[in-house]
């Protein structure tokens, strides 16, 4: 056989396995091999068994649902089946993921991202062919059922960004990637049917339309709203009011600004060239925009700590994890892997491992250090490395938080390193953290189980149709009228605050 003819065979084979991949179905002893195999690993690796459930109400869950597992079951009821038992976790940093190429280029997700306002869910961005339905449309329903029933249902099915029983996390991420969430539990789908009303119009309408792959997807709304989605890149600095002398400093991610660079050094130079702008400009107020960073590499959270920070400070007070998470970071093609194990972790009193560099110590920055007021933008989406900076922010007396709760908890989290572990049939994947990290804060200084706004707000339909940044232009008001929460002016009192209004969603 020719070589372009196997090639065309090969691929019209791999083809039709991807369109077939979602019809899998597992037999009852496939799916209890893969749940019993997920249970093992999780009571082995995961450091946080039983601190947000306890043991043995995830033993009950288990069993329950095990016990389902009485005949054969499609693939996608099987992920169903094992959600509810990751999500028991109240881990955030603990993912379930569909098997590799089940959510791929033939995909279809909704053709809309909405955003709340109230009780209410709006469009706020259509990329479907029937461009009638305008930012501002209200979406009553998909498929007959109300967008709020779904949304509920699917926050229920993912804890993924959202420590404990914190919402934060989940409404945010939910609503943000609420196609990709809605592709993921419920499948993909060639179109849907939905009700809305029209912006200022009481009368409710219905039409059908066709939902487009990732590709169609992506090229719509960058014709449509490329200009608006453009975000500011990482580490960005912004001069955003010079009669108070104010910037925005934008942290979107604590990750690598390059793929090969193990020591972050590119990170470390952008951060420095910041805050030497900062000081250039003569900025009094410092608004850091951590809406939606979802953490990162926390040396980088320390980094940017050390501009602010008034004495020296560790970021973690304790790094453990279990007995079983040795083997992980041990790798037999590294003869040096057990030897630096052995430099890095210590056997402690619970029989598994502690961090030996845990206890390091961050020197504040004295050239370019911002002693102006700080202001923090947050969201449910400020999480992990994120929640690190702001918990030891609060925990110092600085700052003033504007937005809603952050996704990780103030004590910590669980993270560090993480195991992938596929399941042996249906090949659905659970991300597992191996370590649990623990906050070098006092506990007294907390303001709630995560950190907590000193100022919530919220989404009206204003800021809706204008597409207005109004975390932002709230901190500004903010600003201009001298209210800091940790470091009161004495010119304009705290009880300044009261005049301000307030902004509803």
């Amino acid at each position: 056989m020719k070589i372009g003819q196997t090639l065309c065979l090969t691929g019209l084979l791999i083809g039709m396995a991807c369109l077939m991949a979602p019809a899998q179905t597992l037999t009852a002893a496939q799916a209890r091999t893969d749940f019993t195999y997920l249970k093992r690993k999780l009571d082995m690796l995961h450091p946080g068994m039983g601190y947000y459930t306890p043991r043995p109400r995830m033993e009950q869950l288990y069993d329950s649902l095990y016990n389902r597992l009485t005949a054969p079951m499609d693939y996608l009821a099987f992920y169903h089946n094992v959600s509810p038992l990751v999500t028991a976790l109240k881990d955030g940093h603990t993912n379930l993921n569909h098997r590799k190429n089940y959510i791929g280029k033939q995909t279809r997700f909704l053709p809309f991202y909405i955003r709340p306002v109230d009780n209410k869910y709006f469009i706020s961005h259509n990329v479907s062919a029937d461009t009638s339905l305008r930012r501002g449309t209200e979406l009553l329903t998909i498929n007959n059922r109300t967008v709020g029933d779904l949304h509920r249902e699917l926050m229920d099915s993912d804890h993924s960004g959202s420590d404990g029983d914190n919402l934060t996390g989940r409404r945010q991420w939910s609503l943000v990637q609420f196609a990709d969430y809605y592709a993921a539990w419920y499948g993909s789908a060639d179109s849907i049917s939905i009700t809305y009303r029209l912006a200022g119009d009481t009368l409710v309408r219905q039409t059908r339309l066709r939902c487009p792959t990732l590709a169609g997807f992506r090229s719509t709304i960058r014709r449509r709203y490329g200009a608006e989605l453009s975000q500011a890149p990482n580490l960005s600095v912004r001069i955003v009011d010079t009669l108070t002398h104010t910037a925005v400093l934008r942290v979107a991610s604590f990750m690598g600004l390059k793929k090969k660079d193990p020591f972050q050094w590119a990170f470390n130079r952008r951060l420095k060239q910041a805050f030497k702008q900062l000081k250039r400009d003569n900025v009094q107020n410092l608004v850091v925009d951590v809406q939606g960073n979802g953490g990162g590499v926390v040396l980088n959270s320390a980094r940017l700590l050390r501009y602010w920070m008034p004495k020296p400070f560790r970021i973690m007070e304790q790094e453990e994890m279990t007995r079983a998470a040795r083997a992980e970071l041990i790798t037999r093609w590294n003869p040096l892997s057990a030897l630096n194990f052995s430099l890095q972790y210590k056997s402690d009193k619970e029989g598994g491992f502690s961090s030996r560099m845990s206890h390091r110590r961050y020197r504040p920055r004295h050239k370019d250090a911002f002693t102006g007021n700080l202001y923090f933008m947050m969201n449910g989406a400020s999480f992990s490395a994120t929640t690190s900076v702001l918990a030891k922010t609060l925990d110092a007396g600085l700052g003033t938080f504007v937005g809603e709760a952050s996704g990780s908890a103030y004590w910590g989290d669980f993270a560090g390193h993480f195991k992938t572990v596929t399941l042996p049939y249906s090949r659905l994947q659970v991300r597992i953290p191996l370590k649990k990290l623990t906050h070098a804060v006092v506990p007294d200084r907390a303001n709630g189980f995560t950190v907590e706004p000193d100022f919530t707000v919220t989404r009206s339909y204003e800021d809706l149709m204008t597409n207005r940044d109004y975390v932002l232009d709230y901190t500004l008001r903010l600003i201009r009228q001298g209210v800091v929460a940790r470091k009161p002016i004495p010119l304009r009192p705290l009880q300044a605050s009261l005049s301000l209004p307030t902004v509803q969603e």
